[in-house]
C-alpha cells in the first residue's frame, strides 16, 4: 500500500580519491551502505497484496490472507522511519512539508481516481440509500479516518456478508491507519531529534536520537499491543481491535523499530548472515502457512499471536535485505512478484470494488472463471492507474500544465469531494421495506396457526419438555440465527430448556467449526440447531455443504440429535433475489437428503412456516395476530421481512445496531415460533422414546 512503495535513496558515494584497500572494496561490495530500491521488498509487497486479494476473491484458499495488510504495515513502518532517520542524520532536520508533499503525490492521485469511480458507480447504478452510504464512507476516506468511522457505524471488514451490501470503500480502514502514521510520526521523529540535539557533540546527538527513537517505538508498540489484548473479548466482534489505530499501531511500530535501528540498512555481520537468512526463510514459511490456515475467528491472534506473527514479518524483512548469497531474496526477486509489488497500491485500491461489482449475477460466471475475470479487471485498473496517472504525477507531470498545474488538481479534488459530499448530505440514509402486500385470502389461516403455536409473546400455556430435567439446546448460525435467538430462547426457557451457541460475529461456518465442536464437547447439549445462510457462500470452498457435513458428523458422534434449518427463501423482487435466491432451495434439498439418510439423528425444520401465505409465496407483510400486535397497520398487516427480502427485522437501521423495537420484530417472532413448532414435539418424542 502507500508507504510500502517508497524507495530509499542511496547515500552519496565517497570521493573518488579516497584511499581504499582490496579488503575495503570487497566489504563495500558485500555490505551496501544503503538499501536503494530492494527488489526483494517489492516481492514482499507482492506477497502481501496477493494474500489480501485471494482472501477476498477465494477465501477458502487463504482464510488468513488478511495478514497481508499487516505485512504492508511492517514494510511501511520500516521504510518511512528509515527515510526520516536518514534525513535527520544527513541534515539534522526533517522537512515536514517536503515529506508530506511526497506522500501526497504518491497516495492521493490513485485514491481520488478510485473514489471518483466508486462515487460515480453508486450514483448511476445503486439505490439512493446505498449511494448515501458510499458518500459518507467516501468523505471519511478522504479525511483518512475511515477506520474510526467503520468502528462507530458498526461496519465489519471481517464480516463480508452483512445485512446490507458491503461498502466498496471498506478496505480504506488500513489506508487510514497508514495515513495517520504518515501525519503524526514525522512530527514525533522531529521532536525526538530536537531533544537529542541538545547535546553538544553531533555524534553523541545522533546516537541518542536513534536510541530514543527505538525506545519510543518499543514503548508505544507495547502499549498498543497490550491494548489489543485488553479490548479483545473472545466471541465478540473483533472489528474494534482490528480497525483501531490504537490497537493496530504496534504492527507499524515493529517495522518502525527496525527502521530506527538500522536506518534502512539492516545488514548484520557476515558470520551471522546465513543464520538470519535461514531464520527468515523459516519465518516466510510460517507466514504463508498462517495465511493459509488462520481465520478471523482464531482468538489467539488477538490474545498475543499477532505480536509473534508481526515480529516474524520483521525478521523476514531483515533477512530479505541481506547482501551476498541470499536464497530468500532470490525467491522474492521473482519478476512477477516484484512487478505485483510495484503496483500493489493500485491493486489494493481496486480489488475490493471490483469484487463487489464483478459478481455471479452480472457475469454469469462462478468459481475459477469468476476469479480470473476479477483478477484481470483488477490488474487492468491498477496498471492503468500506475502508468497513466501515478507515475506521471510522481515524475513531475503536473508541471507540464504550466499555470494550470495547481488549478487542475484543485478542480479534480473539488469534483471528487462534491461527488461524495452531495449524496452524503442530500440522500436518505435508511430504507424501509415495502408497505404493500399481495397476500392471498388464505394467509389469515397461517396467522391463526401462528397464534395457536408456542410464541415468545404468548401462545398455549408452556409445559416442560421433560419434567424434572433442564435440557440444553445448541443454536449455531449467522445473522438469521442471531435474529431468532432471543425469541427462541424465551420459548425454550419457559419449557425448561436453555439455549447456548458460539455464533461469532462475521460467522463463517468453516471457520467456526472448531469453536462449535469445543462447546459441544464441553457441554454435551440435548439437541443442536444449525441455521445459517451457507449455500450462497463460496468462501469455504466447494462443495458448499462440506462444513455442514463436518459439523453434523461431529454432533452425531457425540450422540446429539441434529436439527438443520434451511434459510427462508427471499421475497420475490427483493434486491438480492436474482443473485442469491437459489441458496435456500439448495439448503432445503440437501438438508432433506441428510434427514432421510439418518432420521434417527437428523431432522429438518422449516423456519418459514408462518412467513408465507397458503400458496407458498413469501411477501413483505403478513396478517396480524387476531388481537393485534406491535407494528400492526391500518390494514391489519405487519412487516415480517427486512429491505433485502431475506432477514426478518423491519427496523430500517437494523444493519448498524441490531433490531430495536418490538414493532420491528414480528418477522423474528414468527421465524422463531416456526422453528419451535418443529423442535418441541421432536425433542419431546426423542426423550419419551429414550426412557
Amino acid at each position: 500500500m502507500g508507504g510500502a512503495g517508497a524507495p530509499i535513496r542511496a547515500r552519496p558515494a565517497p570521493p573518488s580519491d579516497a584511499k581504499r584497500s582490496p579488503t575495503t572494496d570487497a566489504a563495500a561490495r558485500d555490505t551496501p551502505r544503503s538499501l536503494g530500491r530492494v527488489p526483494a521488498l517489492d516481492g514482499l509487497r507482492g506477497i502481501a497484496v496477493l494474500a489480501v486479494v485471494v482472501y477476498h476473491f477465494a477465501p477458502g484458499f487463504a482464510p488468513g490472507g488478511f495478514l497481508g495488510v499487516d505485512l504492508f504495515f511492517v514494510l511501511s513502518g520500516f521504510l518511512i522511519t528509515s527515510l526520516l532517520v536518514r534525513e535527520w542524520r544527513a541534515n539534522r532536520r526533517v522537512s515536514l512539508p517536503a515529506f508530506w508533499g511526497r506522500r501526497a503525490r504518491r497516495l492521493l492521485p490513485a485514491l481520488f481516481l478510485v473514489l471518483a469511480a466508486v462515487g460515480a458507480y453508486a450514483l448511476l447504478l445503486s439505490n439512493r440509500v446505498d449511494t448515501q452510504h458510499v458518500g459518507v464512507d467516501g468523505v471519511f476516506s478522504l479525511l483518512y479516518i475511515a477506520n474510526w468511522h467503520f468502528i462507530l457505524s458498526g461496519q465489519s471488514y471481517i464480516q463480508q456478508f452483512v445485512h446490507q451490501a458491503p461498502s466498496p470503500l471498506r478496505h480504506m480502514w488500513s489506508l487510514a491507519i497508514e495515513e495517520q502514521f504518515y501525519l503524526f510520526w514525522p512530527i514525533i521523529v522531529v521532536v525526538v531529534g530536537k531533544l537529542a540535539a541538545r547535546t553538544v557533540r553531533p555524534r553523541r546527538a545522533q546516537r541518542r536520537f536513534r536510541r530514543c527513537l527505538v525506545a519510543l517505538c518499543v514503548v508505544l508498540g507495547a502499549a498498543s499491543f497490550l491494548r489489543m489484548i485488553a479490548l479483545y473479548h473472545p466471541g465478540a466482534d473483533p472489528s474494534r481491535v482490528y480497525y483501531g489505530t490504537d490497537t493496530h499501531a504496534f504492527v507499524i511500530l515493529i517495522g518502525a523499530t527496525l527502521g530506527a535501528l538500522t536506518a534502512g540498512a539492516p545488514t548484520v555481520a557476515r558470520r551471522f548472515r546465513s543464520i538470519l537468512i535461514g531464520v527468515g526463510g523459516a519465518g516466510m514459511l510460517v507466514i504463508l502457512v498462517a495465511m493459509g490456515r488462520l481465520t478471523t475467528s482464531s482468538s489467539w491472534l488477538f490474545e498475543g499471536g499477532y505480536g509473534l506473527i508481526t515480529l516474524t514479518m520483521a525478521v523476514v524483512l531483515a533477512a530479505a535485505t541481506q547482501p551476498g548469497v541470499n536464497p530468500l531474496a532470490r525467491l522474492l526477486r521473482v519478476r512477477p512478484l516484484v512487478g505485483l509489488g510495484l503496483i500493489s497500491y493500485g491493486v489494493y485500491l481496486w480489488h475490493w470494488p471490483v469484487y463487489l461489482w464483478v459478481t455471479v449475477s452480472n457475469t454469469g460466471l462462478d468459481g475459477p472463471a469468476l476469479f480470473l475475470v476479477r483478477v484481470i479487471v483488477t490488474l487492468a485498473a491498477a496498471l492503468a492507474s500506475y502508468f497513466l496517472l501515478e507515475l506521471p504525477i510522481r515524475r513531475g507531470g503536473l508541471k507540464r500544465l504550466g499555470n494550470l498545474h495547481t488549478i487542475v488538481p484543485g478542480a479534480g479534488v473539488t469534483a471528487v469531494a462534491a461527488l461524495l459530499v452531495v449524496p452524503a448530505l442530500a440522500l436518505p440514509s435508511v430504507q424501509a421495506p415495502p408497505t404493500t402486500t399481495r397476500l392471498t385470502p388464505g394467509a389469515a389461516g397461517i396467522t391463526a396457526s401462528y397464534a395457536a403455536s408456542a410464541r415468545c409473546d404468548g401462545g398455549p400455556a408452556p409445559t416442560p419438555i421433560e419434567p424434572g430435567h433442564r435440557l440444553l439446546v445448541q443454536l449455531e448460525g449467522n445473522s438469521i440465527a442471531g435474529e431468532i435467538k432471543p425469541c427462541l430462547t424465551t420459548i425454550l426457557h419457559r419449557r425448561a430448556a436453555t439455549v447456548e451457541g458460539v455464533n461469532p460475529p462475521g460467522f463463517l461456518l468453516c471457520h467456526a467449526i472448531p469453536a462449535i465442536e469445543a462447546q459441544a464437547r464441553a457441554t454435551r447439549p440435548t439437541a443442536a440447531i444449525l441455521f445459517a445462510f451457507v449455500a450462497y457462500d463460496p468462501r469455504c470452498g466447494q462443495p458448499w455443504h462440506w462444513p455442514v457435513d463436518t459439523l453434523v458428523a461431529y454432533w452425531k458422534l457425540l450422540g446429539i440429535h441434529v436439527y438443520l434449518v434451511p434459510s427462508v427463501p427471499f421475497v420475490p423482487g427483493a434486491p438480492q433475489f436474482k443473485a442469491l435466491s437459489a441458496g435456500p432451495v439448495q439448503e432445503s434439498e440437501y438438508y432433506l437428503l441428510l434427514a432421510r439418510r439418518d432420521p434417527a439423528q437428523v431432522t429438518e425444520l422449516d423456519a418459514g412456516t408462518f412467513l408465507r401465505d397458503t400458496t407458498g409465496q413469501y411477501d413483505w407483510r403478513m396478517p396480524c395476530l387476531p388481537r393485534g400486535e406491535p407494528g400492526c397497520d391500518a390494514q391489519h398487516t405487519v412487516g415480517v421481512r427486512w429491505v433485502d427480502g431475506f432477514h426478518y427485522c423491519t427496523d430500517p437501521g437494523f444493519a448498524a445496531h441490531g433490531c430495536e423495537g418490538v414493532q420491528n420484530q414480528a418477522g423474528e417472532r414468527r421465524a422463531a415460533a416456526a422453528v419451535a413448532a418443529g423442535l418441541l414435539p421432536s425433542v419431546t418424542a426423542l426423550h419419551l422414546g429414550s426412557r
